[in-house]
């Protein structure tokens, strides 16, 4: 997929007819070359200790699959049981959702924010599905983010500090809500 975008990238500059059916047979060929093989294997290389960081503070893994209502839940829960600092962490396709679940949880309390980024190797390891095909290993990066939201006063010389929005800003509302209606709906668990 990598080689085609490119090559279909260029082929918008040019943009000559001839070169829009080159990105076609490109295209085919690339599908029908990628139905002979199999992924067995996907893994991390270099790059993956910003991930695998181990702090005493409590993270959030997002995912690309997981609902926002979920982690907003789960981070509000971890603030409400005494925790001082939640850091969210994610990459690839999940970085969207997790500035977004970022900013809407600096809605609800007076949170510091730093934020990080970088990027990790993933390898994948595809095996052929015919006779005499050679395993093929595609290495490709994916970014990462890493953002640390905190009750107390973070370093503000960090470069991606952002301080706490005005009070006004703030609307914990349903924050506190989130119980009762459970409870009165019948499909919580009563205590």
């Amino acid at each position: 997929q990598t080689i085609l975008f490119h090559h279909w990238r260029g082929c918008r500059r040019r943009s000559a007819p001839r070169v829009w059916v080159q990105c076609v047979f490109v295209y085919k060929f690339v599908c029908a070359m990628m139905e002979k093989y199999r992924l067995v294997e996907e893994y991390r290389g270099e790059g993956d200790e910003f991930l695998e960081e181990q702090s005493s503070v409590e993270e959030v893994r997002i995912t690309h699959l997981g609902k926002p209502k979920n982690y907003i839940s789960y981070a509000m829960s971890l603030f409400a049981d005494g925790e001082r600092t939640v850091v969210l962490k994610a990459m690839g396709k999940a970085i969207n959702k997790t500035v977004t679940i970022a900013e809407i949880l600096k809605r609800k309390l007076p949170l510091h924010q730093t934020t990080a980024l970088s990027s990790c190797e993933m390898i994948d390891v595809f095996e052929p599905l015919e006779e005499g095909l050679d395993v093929v290993t595609n290495h490709r990066h994916v970014s990462c983010i890493k953002v640390t939201l905190s009750l107390e006063p973070m370093d503000v010389n960090h470069v991606g500090y952002q301080p706490p929005l005005p009070l006004q800003e703030l609307q914990p509302g349903d924050a506190a809500l989130e119980g009762n209606s459970r409870s009165s709906r019948g499909d919580g668990i009563a205590t």
